[in-house]
């Protein structure tokens, strides 16, 4: 999966919360209202050859709606970033957090626990 600049990250924002949208519309709900339209456009344009966003036709214009999940978004980047930086081992990730104190030892447990019970389900 390529990676998202800032802003584009800022649009997928968007339409995961919003849903399909023409260019228009997302200009109207980004946070930088000054944006030009072709410039937004462009943008759009760079996701869908990316992969993120797809569209439908209606006459000359293009409604644009997201072609992956934000879960799915979600669970490669942590996955690429676990690969990249913790050796591929999700154990490294969660001793960091408790290293680091991010995790409490009653957070753990719960993991634990969710776990466990995820295994019997």
């Amino acid at each position: 999966m390529k990676k998202l600049t800032q802003k584009e990250e800022e649009i997928m924002q968007l339409f995961w919360a919003e849903g399909p949208m023409f260019v228009k519309d997302l200009q109207k709900k980004y946070p930088d209202q000054k944006l030009h339209y072709n410039t937004l456009s462009t943008m759009v344009r760079a996701l869908e050859e990316k992969g993120f966003i797809n569209h439908e036709s209606f006459g000359k214009t293009h409604r644009y709606f997201a072609a992956i999940s934000e879960a799915d978004y979600r669970k490669k980047t942590l996955g690429n970033v676990v690969q990249k930086y913790f050796d591929n081992s999700y154990q490294r990730v969660v001793s960091m957090f408790v290293e680091e104190e991010n995790l409490s030892l009653d957070e753990l447990k719960k993991l634990i626990q969710d776990i466990e019970n995820n295994k019997e389900s």
